[in-house]
């Protein structure tokens, strides 16, 4: 399932793992904040192991001409790895990595993308956290640490919802569970964050 898009200017990234919304409803609400940019964009869905059934939603989409790209990956690998498979394939100069659930409002994806001006790399911060004093407590001591370490505060290491510059993925290779730190290994290679 491949279209690819010429002159594009936003590829935008959801890598597909086992916690996922319904895929004909997501895309319809990341289509929506999209459109609204008034940029050629490319979507492609990073499908990270079997996944039959998401897979067989994006199909009608495809047979009626919407401008994606899915891509199935042998078995599941981890959410880095389905994102830089999906940087393998993006031709946009910004990248954006959306989650495949319903973390952000998909017209926020505009907000996301004008945050870019003056910086290499944007991530969104959800906000109300849902999550019980347990979750808060580990959210806050992994946060706390971190900008004790680096000096920095970022607000929502967890958050999927990312754009960038594509020279941002050029320097930084993801493997493991690095994708949730991409905001502090991007800070500390000397991009522009925000």
């Amino acid at each position: 399932m491949n279209q690819r898009v010429l002159d594009v200017a936003l590829s935008v990234i959801v890598p597909v793992g086992s916690r996922h919304a319904d895929a004909a409803g997501l895309y319809a609400e990341y289509k929506t904040g999209l459109d609204a940019i008034g940029q050629v964009y490319e979507l492609i869905f990073v499908l990270d192991g079997p996944r039959e059934a998401f897979a067989e939603s994006l199909r009608p989409l495809l047979a009626i001409g919407h401008r994606m790209t899915v891509i199935s990956l042998t078995r599941p690998f981890g959410e880095a790895t389905a994102t830089m498979a999906g940087f393998e394939h993006a031709s946009g100069q910004v990248i954006v990595t959306l989650p495949a659930y319903h973390q952000i409002e998909g017209g926020d994806v505009t907000k996301l993308v004008a945050a870019l001006d003056g910086c290499d790399l944007a991530t969104a911060r959800r906000w109300p956290r849902a999550g019980g004093p347990l979750e808060r407590m580990r959210r806050g001591l992994v946060h706390g640490l971190l900008a004790w370490v680096t000096g920095r505060r970022f607000g929502d290491l967890g958050c999927g919802a990312r754009a960038f510059d594509r020279r941002v993925l050029e320097e930084i290779q993801l493997y493991g569970d690095q994708h949730r730190f991409l905001p502090v290994l991007a800070d500390r290679q000397g991009f522009r964050v925000r």
